[in-house]
């Protein structure tokens, strides 16, 4: 069995490696965080390549929100973590600290710790 699964393992890399693909970040991998990949696949929907976008025209409508292009890394990166849930519920009730709910907690929810202070500290870089 371990003969036959070795060489399919070998192959499957093989072939994504030469479709020059991007395969897209997955978190909980157990890889380096990649704060670049996760801005792109997680935030910029909301808040632009950029991190300059100041409102959503999708659901929720019409939220309006600040710019996070250049925000000091560890604060956002507590912002980020809150969003992502870890607080008490008597404290905040069942949706997250900020009560975006669903909006910023399903694109946190997979995002380790260090996931989140990789994502940070991109997003303090864009200027």
């Amino acid at each position: 069995m371990k003969k036959i699964i070795l060489p399919m393992l070998l192959a499957s890399i093989a072939l994504v490696a030469s479709e020059g693909t991007e395969v897209p970040y997955k978190p909980g991998l157990l890889l380096p965080p990649q704060g670049d990949k996760i801005f792109a696949q997680e935030c910029a929907t909301c808040h632009g390549a950029d991190g300059k976008q100041v409102s959503f025209t999708g659901f929720p409508e019409g939220v309006k929100y600040a710019p996070i292009a250049g925000m000091d890394a560890k604060e956002l990166a507590q912002t980020i973590k809150d969003y992502r849930g870890g607080v008490k519920s008597e404290d905040y009730g069942p949706l997250n600290k900020y009560g975006y709910g669903a909006a910023m907690a399903a694109p946190t929810r997979d995002l380790s710790w260090d996931e989140i202070d990789a994502v940070a500290e991109y997003i303090s870089g864009l200027k």
